[in-house]
């Protein structure tokens, strides 16, 4: 996979998780530019070419990302046990249902790394992975984030339950108005589809539901500005 982007870049360069094979920088890029990540990569341990423009095309098969790139070999998704194993007490995270766009993922991402969540659980199945666009889309949040893709969303609501998390279902007509919300000491907000919204048997798993307010004539916000919304408000709710 190949990342493409500066700050991406050199996100992936200080990720102790997302380790890139090499970097690759056309020509073209300022010196100053290449000079900074040349910096940073030997730094890192790895590898920087620099190639003409049109090569760098040809090898990332990109059109975006200002000529500067990294290739990693694949995203490496965390293991449901093993990351509820390493979470502290007060916690909070997302679990999506069935988000397909890239670019809410990476907004949804660059928000959990932006207010101190702890991950985001995403199935397998009818899910969008992360990907190129998506490490662009969070400006390089993915590099740092723990992803659990796990086979049942559903499934996963309950592990959470059982490791001490008390999970709501972010809908429209939630019980629970999010600017009186209380946050247990581990909460998840389940986030729907952009379409659908969150399904019928995840929702009937969850401990509750809450909702954002919003002003008459607004029938729902895109999942990434609901998730930023969410992870403030849970924030400042446990701020002394």
């Amino acid at each position: 996979m190949w990342v493409t982007g500066y700050h991406p870049v050199e996100e992936v360069l200080s990720s102790r998780v997302q380790r890139p094979r090499k970097i690759l920088i056309a020509d073209s890029v300022p010196e100053k530019v290449r000079q900074s990540l040349a910096t940073k990569a030997e730094t890192a341990g790895v590898p920087c070419l620099s190639c003409p423009r049109e090569e760098w095309h040809r090898r990332t098969g990109e059109k975006e990302g200002a000529g500067i790139a990294a290739e990693i070999p694949e995203f490496r998704y965390v293991e449901l046990s093993a990351w509820l194993g390493s979470l502290p007490d007060r916690t909070a995270s997302f679990l999506l249902d069935g988000i397909t766009d890239p670019h809410n993922l990476g907004a949804v991402l660059r928000n959990v790394r932006a207010f101190g969540l702890s991950g985001v659980v995403i199935p397998r199945d009818r899910s969008c992975p992360v990907t190129s666009a998506v490490f662009r889309a969070s400006a390089g949040a993915a590099a740092h984030v723990p992803v659990v893709q796990v086979k049942n969303l559903t499934r996963a609501v309950e592990d959470l339950q059982e490791a001490g998390f008390w999970v709501y279902a972010a809908v429209m007509d939630g019980e629970t108005d999010v600017s009186a919300f209380s946050p247990a000491g581990r909460t998840g907000f389940v986030l729907g589809n952009e379409d659908t919204g969150v399904r019928r048997l995840v929702r009937e798993k969850c401990d509750g539901t809450v909702r954002i307010p919003m002003e008459e004539g607004i029938d729902s916000l895109n999942v990434g500005v609901s998730s930023g919304i969410l992870a403030y408000c849970t924030r400042v709710a446990r701020v002394p």
